[in-house]
């Protein structure tokens, strides 16, 4: 236990340093709020009569929180999020609130590269999708949009092909759950992948994340050695103002971090006044130090 705390604590050390390059901004939010079907996820608890949740979902907890946010707000969290249980996953993110959604978008997921490459995890891919574009297929077959879209959550076309719908419609959806490239002819996710202009950015129409606030481009982050997402996110409305997150599994990130170590701390040794006071003036400059 105490190894992986101190794993999570590198981690988190490097994505606040990360996190604070791109200009967010650390939030503290409290660890239980009064219930509210808003808030997703958390456990949940009566207390004299009224009902409470711990540790709910921080995004949906964020929306909840903030009544009036500026014009533009860039903040970053890292905290554990409980599902129903005692034990939770601990989750570092970002939300950017308030600017031009492609500008949004191409950062937050810059940010997520970058921390990975900070992290020492170069071996990643990013698959980017859109709900608008599903929204527009399932026009005309609304009905079964339900079924569509638990399809997509599950990755099983199968799903859809039991539906009493017809075979082009069947064709055009298995031309859209498939479709994994760089240009898909729909302009806001490809004007993203030109901005963000990483190898590792793919667009991927079958790429759904379940959580009800998204409203249309979202994101996965997956690696080859792992088999389950390192973090995801996507785009939804603050306030009547568009926005865009992120958030990363540290529990995931933890199987893939090598720890570096810290080769700029200055080690001191001797009699400890004399020592003590060498730290001080090093520690006041910014310079780590180890006293031996």
């Amino acid at each position: 236990m105490l190894a992986e705390s101190e794993r999570l604590s590198e981690i988190g050390k490097c994505l606040r340093r990360t996190f604070e390059l791109w200009g967010y901004r650390e939030i503290f939010l409290p660890a239980i709020e009064e219930y509210s079907e808003n808030l997703r996820k958390g456990t949940k608890f009566a207390y004299n009569n009224e009902f409470y949740v711990i540790k709910p979902d921080i995004t949906s907890q964020i929306l909840e929180n903030i009544k009036e946010p500026p014009e533009k707000l860039k903040i970053y969290y890292i905290s554990e999020v409980l599902d129903g249980d005692v034990r939770g996953q601990w989750q570092a993110g970002v939300e950017y609130i308030g600017g031009n959604i492609i500008k949004m978008a191409s950062e937050v997921i810059l940010t997520a590269v970058t921390s990975l490459e900070v992290l020492g995890i170069e071996e990643f891919y990013i698959d980017i999708g859109s709900l608008r574009v599903w929204d527009d297929a399932t026009e005309d077959i609304s009905k079964f949009r339900e079924e569509v879209y638990k399809a997509l959550v599950r990755r099983n076309f199968e799903i859809i092909e039991r539906l009493p719908i017809g075979k082009e419609k069947k064709e055009e959806m298995w031309r859209l759950f498939n479709f994994w490239g760089k240009e898909s002819g729909y302009g806001k996710l490809d004007r993203i992948v030109e901005a963000v202009n990483d190898r590792r950015l793919f667009i991927d129409f079958g790429t759904v994340r379940p959580l009800p606030y998204y409203r249309d481009i979202l994101f996965e982050i997956y690696s080859p050695e792992l088999g389950k997402p390192l973090g995801g996110g996507g785009e939804y409305t603050f306030k009547g103002k568009p926005a865009f997150g992120f958030a990363f599994d540290m529990g995931a990130l933890s199987k893939l971090f090598k720890k570096k170590g810290d080769r700029n701390r200055k080690k001191l040794r001797g009699e400890p006044r004399k020592v003590f006071a060498e730290a001080k003036r090093l520690v006041r400059m910014g310079i780590p130090v180890e006293v031996e």
